[in-house]
């Protein structure tokens, strides 16, 4: 049985605003599948920063072909994999996580 999986509203706010090519989009959006089929498929986040470091434990994920990370927690309770933030490999780690 496939995990439900839910992007914020930042992140889809995010992809629509940020995203410029819709391969690139369509790349990223690609992973709500993957990460139904194998929620446990990125790493477990342990930033080297104090100030990278989110408010709960969460896990990351490269996608490939693309410039972006997701970070996401997983409920096992509910099934659920939730997409709380997605970032550019570029940006500053000190303001990693001040959208949520």
């Amino acid at each position: 049985m496939a995990w439900r999986v839910v992007y914020a509203q930042s992140v889809v706010d995010f992809m629509i605003e940020q995203i410029e090519t819709r391969r690139v989009y369509e790349r990223v959006d690609s992973y709500r599948m993957i990460l139904a089929s194998f929620p446990y498929a990125g790493e477990e986040y342990d930033p080297y920063y104090e100030a990278a470091r989110p408010a709960a434990p969460c896990r990351c994920i490269a996608v490939p072909g693309t410039p972006f990370t997701l970070y996401y927690a997983v409920d096992e309770a509910s099934r659920t994999v939730s997409v709380f933030s997605i970032e550019h490999q570029r940006n500053d780690l000190g303001a990693r996580f001040s959208d949520i």
